[in-house]
């Protein structure tokens, strides 16, 4: 679709402006004017000239929410065009506050050295620009975790668009002109070292998970994402191995999340008998007590600390959290135990910024079931269960209708779950290859198992 009418535009907005009130699990979390913001979309909405525009108008209203689990995404055949997504013929990715090269095109590898760190972006410092031209349109409520979102939305943009870079490398700056070009023709160069040698032996391998073994019997179990419902199953085959293991390192950083069952299916090889993977809340709406809220002037100026301080009947209150969005109902969940029996040994669980979702779900029912330590970063803080709806114009967007709670009471929303160690991946480690958090995790566990 080229061109949108502006009667599709105004319902389309409106449906997302709808879906968010009754829907959203966080409105006392954010302190916006969710009417006021939708009027003033209105009009950027009907003044986007193509569909591109149109769709990041979309998604610089959904970012106001501050939320990881609820976004805009657009039609794939505007995702797949190079008019709108062309892309700097360098890949930027963010280590803490350094954003740095780590690949780049052929064409520039003799002018752009490799791990060269961006300063800024037409004259304005790289941080100062990505926060003002990229975290409008995506979730940055926890800058860490957006670092990649962050990343992709500084690479891509509209074909010929271009930007004067200021990089530093070695203790000196330089400046270069870059131009977005079709990235589908760019042609990548990166320094390669080959495949290095782990040094373990495999176990089993998929495309979201890996098992290996140490030489002195430290299993090694990597999780890029909990999607694949056959995963759980094809590591249970692989049980009476993994029982040989003297200790356990368990890994999802960069985990994107998926089916939560999923991940506590793997959590439930290292708990006894079956166990609560899951508390949360939901909006609860009774349109009868908004109705007769209206009625009650106490109500109308004061804040949900005030409400508790005054009113304890339960009138009052569904009164007024209900005509807010606010009340909820909590729900709790157990998993039932499939795995073929319990893994026993010490256990690190390695996890990071870009732990997301089910991953988070799964450090969360390690944390409240097993004696495991966690090493890296804090995680994401975005789980919940979104409800994803379809545009006509040919995107789609999801709302977060589940608040998850974490079971030890740590206050997780933008914040993650937080380490028992915690360890940087600097630019540095990445240029030397090194992987501190793993070799945390291998020193920890060696203590712990005498080994």
């Amino acid at each position: 679709m080229s061109t949108i009418p502006d009667e599709l535009k105004i319902y389309e907005l409106s449906k997302l402006w709808k879906e968010a009130e009754y829907n959203f699990a966080f409105w006392d979390k954010v302190d916006i004017d969710w009417d006021e913001e939708y009027k003033k979309a209105l009009p950027r909405v009907l003044a986007a000239k193509d569909v591109y525009e149109y769709y990041r108008e979309l998604r610089r209203f959904a970012a106001l929410l501050c939320d990881g689990h609820t976004d805009v995404s657009f039609p794939n055949c505007v995702w797949q065009d190079a008019k709108y997504f062309s892309a700097f013929p360098v890949y930027f990715f963010r280590f803490g506050k350094d954003i740095a090269i780590i690949c780049v095109s052929e064409e520039y590898k003799d002018r752009i050295p490799l791990y060269s760190v961006l300063k800024k972006i037409d004259g304005t410092d790289a941080g100062e620009y990505v926060s003002k031209n990229c975290y409008p349109y995506i979730w940055h409520a926890n800058e860490a975790a957006c670092g990649r979102n962050a990343m992709t939305e500084l690479m891509y943009g509209r074909a010929g668009t271009s930007a004067l870079f200021t990089f530093e490398k070695d203790g000196s700056e330089f400046e270069i002109t870059l131009t977005r070009e079709d990235a589908a023709k760019i042609r990548w160069y990166a320094e390669t070292s080959g495949t290095a040698d782990t040094g373990r032996q495999l176990i089993v391998s998929g495309d979201s998970h890996k098992c290996e073994m140490t030489d002195d019997g430290i299993a090694v179990l990597k999780f890029t994402s909990f999607d694949d419902n056959s995963m759980p199953e094809t590591v249970y085959g692989h049980f009476e191995e993994l029982s040989k293991a003297k200790a356990f390192i368990i890994d999802v950083r960069g985990n994107t999340g998926g089916n939560s069952f999923n991940g506590h299916q793997i959590a439930a090889m290292f708990i006894d008998g079956d166990f609560q993977d899951f508390s949360g809340k939901m909006q609860t709406y009774q349109p009868t007590y908004k109705a007769w809220g209206v009625f009650r002037d106490d109500l109308k100026n004061i804040s949900p600390s005030e409400l508790e301080e005054k009113y304890s009947d339960d009138e009052s209150i569904k009164e007024y959290r209900m005509s807010r969005h606010i009340f909820y109902d909590s729900v709790t969940e157990k998993t039932e135990n499939h795995a073929p029996g319990k893994l026993n040994g010490p256990i690190a669980v390695l996890m990071n910024e870009y732990t997301f979702s089910a991953g988070e779900d799964f450090v969360d029912a390690m944390k409240a079931n097993t004696e495991a330590v966690f090493i890296g970063n804090n995680t994401a803080g975005s789980s919940g269960q979104p409800l994803f709806t379809a545009l006509e114009s040919g995107g789609s967007f999801r709302i977060c209708t589940m608040r998850c709670i974490a079971q030890n009471g740590e206050d997780i929303y933008n914040k993650g779950f937080s380490p028992d160690i915690k360890v940087e991946h600097s630019l540095s480690d990445h240029i030397k290859g090194r992987d501190p958090a793993l070799e945390k995790a291998i020193a920890v566990l060696k203590e712990k198992a005498g080994l």
